[in-house]
């Protein structure tokens, strides 16, 4: 008997050994799973919360065969504007059933899962487009709720113009537009790389209390006289500052990987601060991939930016002094309020 009892205490003991194993090891997956685009995590407030898996299917978004006409829009801007606008392209296209339409040398799909639907592709002219009345956006950076009224007949064709930088004209699709903007294997393989080695490196090990925050500096183009007396702003070194004591202060261990076009200021202004990584090299596409693996994010001002904090999903920190009232540039922003431009829940700093 007393044989039997050690046996069974012996099995229990490998049984619950195994359970634990598999969880820790379950647990290390899950961790690192949103890197793999196989799962898509938002930290919240040092909350981590799993949504479902992304089970769209990639490069495969439109069929005209199932669209009635064709919508098109004048694609402006770097990387950020041109994502603005593709994200109002397809919440266009999909709620009138239409074919989104892209330039036939667009850089979009040569980053990210998207379509490349061209005039071409359907056999249509390629003045199709240049000959269709424009519907224009009254402000760049708030939300025109008339562009989705305007009337639809059958087999109608739209053209739109803007910037379209409010996320409210395709939040009804953000789980479609979280599908097409995953960039593609080869940049989403270099920057999962680089923040694997970044952590190597500061032998920076993630877990509840220990995170990445992403920190995006813009100032260059900010800075020229042009668009300073435009209104435009861009935040100084105390703002940085600021944002990175948020971050210190709730958490034991953080890790400020920083990307900016203006390296040399960042590494001046950072000098001697612990913990932290400055990317060069990148093109902003593989920059942007980067950025958006960390739990946080610090975003100066822009679109590219804001796009980095959408996609971490985290907690999101943005200088909240983005025009000069009375300025030019403000006149974009309707009731001179940045609500339709800053996504919901994100931090406003000085």
């Amino acid at each position: 008997m007393y044989m039997y009892i050690r046996r069974r205490l012996s099995y229990y003991a490998i049984l619950v050994g195994l359970m634990v194993f598999g969880i820790s090891f379950l647990n290390k997956v899950r961790r690192y799973s949103r890197m793999n685009s196989s799962v898509n995590y938002h930290h919240r407030y040092g909350i981590e919360v799993e949504t479902e898996p992304l089970n769209l299917p990639r490069k495969n978004m439109f069929s005209f065969s199932n669209s009635s006409g064709i919508v098109c829009i004048t694609f402006m801007g770097r990387l950020g504007n041109l994502m603005m606008e593709y994200a109002f392209l397809y919440a266009m296209a999909r709620s009138k059933g239409l074919y989104p339409i892209l330039p036939e040398d667009s850089l979009l799909p040569k980053i990210f899962a998207i379509h490349h639907t061209t005039l071409s592709r359907i056999g249509f002219p390629e003045d199709a487009c240049s000959e269709l009345p424009i519907h224009e956006e009254r402000w760049d950076v708030s939300y025109d709720e008339n562009l989705f009224q305007v009337a639809q007949s059958k087999g109608a064709n739209y053209r739109f113009n803007g910037y379209f930088q409010s996320w409210k004209y395709w939040i009804k699709h953000e789980r479609d537009i979280r599908s097409v903007f995953q960039f593609n294997d080869e940049i989403n393989r270099n920057a999962v790389s680089q923040f694997h080695e970044i952590l190597k490196e500061r032998d920076f090990t993630l877990d509840n209390d220990s995170v990445v925050v992403s920190v995006h500096v813009r100032r260059e183009d900010y800075l020229s006289k042009e668009v300073v007396n435009y209104g435009k702003l861009s935040p100084g070194a105390t703002f940085y500052f600021n944002a990175m004591s948020f971050f210190k202060n709730r958490f034991n261990n953080v890790l400020f990987i920083v990307g900016s076009t203006d390296t040399e200021w960042c590494r001046k202004t950072f000098h001697g601060e612990p913990n932290i990584y400055i990317s060069t090299g990148n093109s902003a596409a593989v920059d942007m991939a980067l950025l958006s693996l960390a739990n946080h994010t610090i975003m100066s001002v822009g679109t590219y930016g804001w796009w980095i904090g959408w996609m971490s999903g985290g907690i999101s920190i943005y200088y909240k002094h983005i025009f000069v009232p009375g300025s030019p540039f403000s006149k974009h922003f309707r009731h001179n309020s940045t609500d339709d431009f800053i996504y919901p829940g994100w931090i406003p700093m000085d």
